[in-house]
């Protein structure tokens, strides 16, 4: 994860096998050290529901998160597109407090959420290599979302969370 609260942006794609091989050649010639770090994978959910999600990791800048579902695979009208921008903090409770003051709109788990969240969403039960994490989602102009999240790494090929994090420095290079 690069230093600064943003710190990924997120495309929905239809094929993540693919979207990872286009995205590594043009890194390769673009930006190096990215594409020399494999992917960090996460899987998440099962049946229809199933999700899988590939990171280029980037501790220099800006990363790139590709994410694809069961359901888009099966829909032929998907199109790929960016869903969401994530800013890091610490302190997702009292962003979130701070935001729902400011008049936004916040959405539990997705874009297109129904029903308004009344608190920060957990992946306890949802996301099992991810049990630690918090996070909570704006809608925002332009059909994209803004997710507010606690701060991870990659360790091994997985996230991790990150300990004693500061926006100001340099992290994620363990994985």
């Amino acid at each position: 994860m690069p230093r600064g609260m943003q710190t990924h942006v997120n495309f929905y794609v239809k094929d993540l096998d693919d979207a990872v091989s286009k995205w590594t050649k043009l890194f390769a010639i673009l930006d190096p050290e990215v594409a020399q770090r494999k992917p960090v994978y996460l899987n998440s959910g099962e049946g229809d529901t199933a999700t899988r999600t590939a990171t280029f990791v980037n501790p220099n800048g800006l990363e790139l998160q590709l994410t694809c579902s069961v359901a888009f695979a099966k829909d032929p009208n998907f199109v790929d597109h960016v869903d969401h921008i994530h800013f890091a903090t610490v302190d997702v409770e009292g962003k979130f407090d701070a935001i729902k003051k400011a008049g936004f709109r916040i959405n539990p788990f997705t874009l297109h959420d129904e029903e308004e969240a009344t608190e920060v969403t957990t992946a306890e039960g949802v996301m099992p290599e991810v049990q630690w994490q918090k996070w909570f989602l704006v809608p925002m102009p332009g059909n994209v979302a803004v997710e507010v999240a606690l701060p991870y790494e990659p360790v091994d090929g997985e996230w991790k969370p990150v300990k004693n994090w500061s926006p100001d420095e340099r992290y994620g290079l363990n994985g």
